[in-house]
Order: structure tokens, then sequence, then C-alpha cells
């Protein structure tokens, strides 16, 4: 009884470890990503506001989120920012985006929110365009 016990416990083991080694990222739970969106044009170099709801209590999502975005479609993410309040809103500085360089060669980038105590709650903008600027 008891070898039978410890296989289940390291084969459950064994699928949570493979599980969090997936490629494929988790869909879109609780969190609406509100601004940028696809009409949105906003400049390299100047300051956005990021926008957000979520949806589960603050008692269940938390207090933090974490800000990523992606410039190749959402295959492969940079944070921004880390430990930032749930307040919905968010002052960021946009990234230059060189012609060529990743698979969006259009200069789309996508903005994802992350709950920072349930990484389950993750919200993803729309791709949105972002114009040449001076920085």
């Amino acid at each position: 009884m008891g070898k039978k016990l410890v296989l289940s416990f390291f084969l459950s083991f064994l699928f949570i470890v493979c599980l969090s080694c997936s490629s494929k990222t988790l869909p879109d739970n609780g969190v609406t990503i509100l601004r940028p969106n696809a009409k949105d044009e906003v400049k390299a170099g100047d300051s956005f506001e990021v926008r957000w709801k979520a949806e589960p209590a603050e008692s269940e999502f938390g207090v933090m989120v974490t800000i990523e975005f992606s410039r190749d479609g959402g295959e492969s993410w940079e944070k921004v920012q880390e430990n930032v309040q749930n307040s919905g809103k968010y002052v960021w500085t946009v990234p230059k985006v060189e012609y060529g360089k990743y698979a969006f060669s259009k200069k789309t980038l996508k903005l994802r929110g992350i709950s920072k105590s349930k990484p389950i709650y993750r919200g993803t903008s729309e791709l949105f365009f972002v114009k040449s600027g001076n920085k």
C-alpha cells in the first residue's frame, strides 16, 4: 500500500512539473486589457496609460500585477514592470520597435497583465501599432 501511495505521489509531481515546463502560454482568464487596443496608435518613447479590468475580487486576484509586452505577437514576452498596484492603470514608456527584426514587422506589439499572486489570472491586449518616435 505504501509503494502505491509513493508512486501515485511521484507521478502527480511529475505531471505538475511537465505542465509547468510546457511552452504553451496560459489562456486569458479574468483580466481584460482595455488600452491599448487595436485602434490605438502609440508613439515609441512616449508615455501611454495602460488600462485593465480584473474580474476576480482583489481577495482572489491579489493586489499586485506584472505587466509585460511582446514584439512578436505573443511568442515571447519582456517584463515592463513587476509589482504594479492593481489599480487598473499604469503609465508605460513605449519601447522602440525596429522594422523587420521580429515576425510582426509592421511595428505591432501586444501587452499583457498577470496577477502577481495567482498567475492563472491574466489578460492580453489586441495587437496595436507603434509609430516611430525620438527615443
